[in-house]
Parts: structure tokens; C-alpha cells; sequence
């Protein structure tokens, strides 16, 4: 009489009823010229933390929150890089909280919760290594870019706070916006490099190089009194973007005094990454 078989035998078999296994099982049979065992573990291992990172279980999301997929704060624009080469990463972003529906039952204005439910969107991608576009939120929240657009310029100018969104943080479009709060905050608040590039959610290489700009069409605009068209030659930048920095140099009063010693800062700060860059 056959003796009882090991408990291995009994339920060893059953440790392949997962669904890392039956990945495993598919790519073998559907793509076997993949590779072998060990790459096939590889590519299932890789998959299965894609899905646990864009699906979370549903124990972690909050009445309110959704699941959304945000640019990589990390992966830098690149020329004729299309949004399927970007590095995205999953977020977690809060629509609704009590305090939203708390305000608007005290009688406070639609357009002042709805500039705070923005830049809830806004701080909660940023702290998940994330970024959103102003196209994200208006998805999200079913309003036109340009109402988010809106909502954000006058949520800025009634807080004196840059968002983190795509077009700051990685220096896209033409808005010339966050580049007049950083010329404020350097040229009339003292405030540093680090601390300015902290205050408006940049870097601090970005800071310096919206400084050297305005210096730039300062110099073109104010000392060699050139046209905006001869300061955009000269500068590369173009000429809606040197009337600007112009409209920018008459707000902030710039004058020759003012800006030696920024300008000795920043040169020496660049001469000192660029330095850094070669070693």
C-alpha cells in the first residue's frame, strides 16, 4: 500500500496559483523568444510593481481622493518628447475634503474654494514626486485651462505663492509670471538663490538664469538703449518675452546700482556648477 504523500507534494503546486505565475506562463507561451527563466522573473517582477503602484488597494484611497497619473518632477522636457516617452508616476490627489464643503456651507465664494481645491492638486502631486499641467487640474475638475489658468494667477496673487505646476517647475511656456516673483523676492527682499528657488517650487539653476535674463535685456534695453527687437537678437529670447522682462525692469526700478552685485553672485555661482559639471 502506497504511504501518504509529503505535504510538499500536496501543496507545493498550489504556490503557482498567483498571478505573477500565470504572467509567467503567458509570456512563455505567447512570447518565448523573450528570454529565459530569470528574464521572464525579471519582466513579471517589473510588472507586478507597475500594477501595485498604479492600482493601490482600495483601503488606501479616501472618500474624495482619486488615482491619477502625473509627470515625473524628475524627467526634464525634452525637444519632440511626446507625453508617451515622459515618465509619469501615480498620485493620489483629493477632489473633495470637509473643509471645501465646510467653507462653501459658511457662505465663502465659489472662486476663492475652488483656487484652494487647485492648489490642494497642486501641493499634493508635488509631494508625491509628481507634477501637473493646468490641462491635469482642468480634467480633473471639468473647468476650461484657461478658468484654471485664472484661478491660479489670482490664487498667486492673493497668497504671493508660486504652484507647482509643469509650467514652473520645468520652465515651459511664456509666462513671465513666476520669473517677475523671483526678481522681486532677489532684487527687493534679499532673499537668496536657495531661498528663492525653495519660496517658488524651482531650481536653483533656474532662478539664476531668469536673473541673468532680466540683466540682460537690462543691459541691452537700459544701457545700450536698444529696441526689444535688437535685445531679442542679441539676447536669443524672444521679443514678447524681452517687452516682458522690460515691463518687469520699469516695475522693480532697476537701475545700474542695483544690480552689480546680484549679477557678481550669480556669475560666480554658474562658473562654480560649471566647474563642478567638468570634474
Amino acid at each position: 500500500m502506497a504511504g501518504k504523500p509529503p505535504a510538499s507534494a500536496v501543496y507545493s503546486p498550489y504556490q503557482a496559483k498567483t498571478f505573477p505565475a500565470a504572467l509567467a506562463q503567458l509570456v512563455a507561451q505567447e512570447f518565448p523568444h523573450l528570454g529565459g527563466p530569470k528574464v521572464r522573473e525579471l519582466f513579471v517582477a517589473e510588472v507586478t510593481r507597475l500594477i501595485e503602484r498604479y492600482y493601490p488597494p482600495r483601503e488606501r484611497m479616501q472618500p474624495g481622493q482619486i488615482l491619477w497619473w502625473a509627470v515625473d518632477k524628475t524627467d526634464r522636457p525634452h525637444d519632440h518628447h511626446t507625453m508617451a516617452e515622459t515618465r509619469l508616476v501615480p498620485v493620489v490627489l483629493t477632489l473633495v475634503t470637509l473643509d471645501d464643503i465646510r467653507a462653501l456651507a459658511q457662505g465663502k465664494g465659489r472662486t476663492q474654494v475652488s483656487q484652494q481645491v487647485v492648489a490642494r492638486l497642486h501641493h499634493e502631486a508635488d509631494a508625491q514626486g509628481g507634477v501637473l499641467s493646468e490641462i491635469d487640474t482642468a480634467l480633473l475638475l471639468a473647468y476650461a485651462p484657461g478658468h484654471i489658468s485664472d484661478l491660479i494667477l489670482a490664487y498667486e496673487a492673493r497668497t504671493g505663492e508660486v504652484l507647482p505646476r509643469r509650467g514652473t517647475v520645468h520652465d515651459l511656456g511664456r509666462s513671465v509670471t513666476h520669473k517677475g516673483v523671483i526678481a522681486r523676492k532677489v532684487l527687493k527682499e534679499r532673499k537668496t538663490t536657495a531661498q528663492a528657488a525653495h519660496e517658488t517650487n524651482h531650481t536653483s539653476e533656474s532662478v539664476d538664469r531668469y536673473l541673468l535674463d532680466l540683466m540682460r535685456c537690462y543691459v541691452c534695453l537700459k544701457r545700450a538703449q536698444q529696441s526689444p527687437d535688437q535685445t531679442a537678437f542679441a539676447t536669443g529670447l524672444s521679443v514678447s518675452l524681452v517687452k516682458e522682462y522690460a515691463a518687469l525692469i520699469d516695475e522693480l526700478g532697476l537701475t545700474d546700482q542695483s544690480l552689480p552685485e546680484v549679477l557678481a553672485k550669480v556669475e560666480a555661482t554658474q562658473k562654480q556648477r560649471r566647474k563642478q559639471q567638468t570634474e
